[in-house]
């Protein structure tokens, strides 16, 4: 995909997210796209599956450059095969990112309205997600990971929750006091969520059918 078209599509969202009387058809082609772009996959260990997608960030006034690794952010969940309880929840982005002004959620959901949708944005506003650490190659915001506690599992289990209980997020962070902001589908999250439940369900000894496929 050309990155001049990237662009496009990524504009496109977030016109969405800033304009929420904006109406788009039922079946959009940007979502479409998207899906083509947003390949979530999935990998199984012993105890546990995880999720990830990486996504090239949106052009926020700077259009990215496809060749920069730094220029990807990523998303990642995993769940325990024991219980099938997400237990690692992640988000990653360019490692020149002001480490100071952490990362922002913006979500938001579509709803009928006549013969076409209409983005409806969370009134509550962004959730504000501050780094836990950054180096050469990422600054990132993680919550669980090892063996988690309780109360660590359970915040895993809201946000993840939250991201199940919306269409879009957008995902923003600021690099030099520049506000870039990266569209994630998060139709194409719970897809890849259902697929890795049953991916964690699967016994141990069976090989992962989807060890290093894309989630369909």
């Amino acid at each position: 995909m050309k990155p001049s078209r990237l662009s496009r599509i990524s504009f496109a969202i977030a016109t969405l997210f800033l304009f929420p009387g904006h109406r788009v058809r039922a079946q959009s082609p940007i979502e479409d796209i998207l899906k083509a772009q947003q390949a979530w996959h999935i990998q199984c260990m012993s105890k546990g599956c995880i999720a990830s997608v990486d996504i090239l960030r949106g052009e926020s006034g700077d259009p990215p450059d496809p060749n920069d690794t730094n220029q990807y952010v990523s998303v990642a969940v995993a769940v325990n095969r024991s219980d099938r309880r997400p237990s690692l929840v992640t988000f990653e982005v360019d490692p020149n990112a002001d480490q100071q002004a952490g990362i922002d959620l913006f979500f938001s959901h579509t709803v009928p309205d006549g013969k076409s949708w209409k983005v409806v944005v969370d009134p509550n506003g962004p959730m504000h997600l501050p780094f836990r650490r950054c180096s050469k190659t990422t600054c990132i915001f993680f919550i669980g990971g090892g063996t988690p506690d309780e109360a660590t599992m359970k915040s895993c289990e809201d946000l993840v929750s939250r991201m199940k209980s919306e269409d879009h997020l957008f995902l923003s962070y600021t690099r030099g006091g520049h506000s870039y902001r990266t569209a994630v589908s998060l139709v194409l999250f719970k897809e890849a969520y259902a697929n890795l439940l049953t991916q964690a369900s699967m016994p141990t000894e069976s090989p992962s059918p989807s060890k290093g496929a894309v989630a369909r």
